[in-house]
């Protein structure tokens, strides 16, 4: 085990901050219990504990409050806990860097998704990624856009794909990746179905399927229906798109997905588009980093793979 510490000024003092030990407050942190946290770092409970007592007393102030069923940060400890996250994300770029030195034998890529990009356009690049560099250990994290700029916030993940629109932070870099189409898909034996093409208004007080809050198609939309003055019946919402599908499919409404995801169920006869010549729905896919993250190789070798 090596302890490294650090000089920091903490109310006009100076105060030496363990990396040590702030490194086992983060996985109670991250684990939410000095229970779990001890299981991942296969330490004691009792040593895990007196760890963080031992860092409260060096840093002045308390940064768990002690519950029945786990721990919860104070507004000290939440804010360590982002500054702490951020120097053990440059730890391991650090070390990477230094693996990558080897031609990238060595190292980790993590990549967040929403659920359109993660689940039916990144497992190809990724096959190509790995069979290119068999050493490098992907994450792929999927989740609605909402959740996956959170991560990217939070340091989990080293760069997020999103369907969504992102709204405005000085702390991100936001470029257009790919381009999307939404159509309005309904089950075969679905009345409107059988008519050859449709007007908005067709869909007025329509039964739809709708994804959960927070999620990028739900928030295209919600967008396309209001920007044609047309309202629809909410019945269900799905955390899914697979799910959206398949109640779409068993005749539970309408919804709107991305062309992307309903090539195979379109082939098998199970969803089709309905044609609607004044819905053309456009939406844009976005590539997100952090500005102050510094890129490793394994994330240039990834951008340079189409990624």
């Amino acid at each position: 085990m090596v302890y490294i510490a650090s000089e920091i000024k903490l109310l006009g003092g100076k105060v030496t901050l363990n990396l040590h030990l702030l490194r086992i407050y983060v996985a109670v942190l991250e684990q939410g219990s000095f229970t779990k946290a001890a299981e991942v770092l296969t330490m004691s409970q009792s040593a895990v504990s007196r760890a963080v007592q031992e860092l409260e007393r060096q840093l002045g102030t308390t940064l768990l409050e002690r519950r029945a069923r786990g721990v919860a940060p104070t507004m000290a400890g939440t804010i360590l806990g982002e500054h702490a996250r951020r120097i053990f994300t440059h730890e391991r770029l650090a070390i990477e860097a230094l693996n990558e030195l080897r031609g990238l034998q060595r190292g980790r890529l993590a990549i967040g998704a929403s659920s359109t990009i993660g689940i039916y356009l990144l497992p190809p690049l990724l096959g190509n990624y790995h069979r290119r560099y068999p050493g490098i250990e992907l994450f792929l994290d999927i989740g609605n856009t909402q959740q996956i700029i959170e991560r990217l916030l939070s340091y989990q993940i080293d760069v997020a794909y999103v369907e969504g629109p992102v709204a405005a932070n000085e702390d991100l870099q936001v470029v257009p990746w790919r381009s999307d189409e939404m159509v309005v898909i309904a089950s075969p034996d679905h009345p409107l179905t059988r008519r050859v093409t449709l007007d908005c208004s067709d869909l007025q007080d329509a039964p739809f399927i709708m994804r959960e809050p927070g999620s990028g198609t739900r928030k295209v939309m919600e967008q396309a229906l209001a920007a044609h003055n047309v309202t629809v019946r909410p019945v269900m919402e799905l955390g899914s798109t697979e799910a959206v599908k398949q109640a779409v499919s068993a005749g539970l409404g309408l919804s709107m997905v991305s062309r992307f995801t309903i090539q195979s169920e379109l082939i098998a006869g199970k969803l089709r588009v309905l044609n609607i010549p004044g819905l053309n729905i456009q939406r844009q896919l976005s590539r997100v980093r952090l500005h102050d993250r510094p890129q490793s190789l394994a994330l240039e070798a990834w951008f340079k793979n189409r990624g």
